[in-house]
């Protein structure tokens, strides 16, 4: 008998910070403007990742440091307290398709979204 063998590419082969140097995901000021420009120029990163909803699953369960999903540690600690539900958030009833992201978007995921869209949002004004 012959056995059918599936290769799975990894989310994190399409992820964009593997192709920039790893340590800006590191920002090694503590607080205030430097801080705050090593984490913006990281988001950037983040915002255009074709993979950042996946980044941001796999950071909030498994990576305590950096900047990852487009987020900050902190922020992570943030969603991570929220209280959330883990069931589609009422695609329903809004006429949205099964299968699509809309369909599959948890509370957590849809919180997430609108925090990075608005610190994205944020630092428009402030790049150099």
């Amino acid at each position: 008998m012959t056995a059918a063998y599936y290769i799975t590419r990894d989310w994190r082969a399409d992820a964009l910070c593997g192709r920039v140097d790893p340590e800006l995901f590191f920002p090694t000021a503590e607080d205030g403007p430097l801080y705050e420009a090593q984490v913006a120029a990281a988001k950037r990163v983040c915002a255009g990742c074709p993979v950042r909803a996946r980044c941001l699953d796999y950071a909030l369960t498994a990576l305590p440091d950096g900047i990852a999903g487009g987020t900050t540690p902190e922020e992570r600690a943030k969603l991570r307290r929220r209280t959330v539900r883990d069931e589609p958030a009422g695609a329903a009833l809004v006429g949205v398709g099964e299968g699509s992201p809309a369909a599959t978007a948890t509370p957590l995921r849809i919180f997430a979204a609108r925090e990075a869209l608005a610190g994205t949002k944020s630092l428009e004004g402030h790049r150099g």
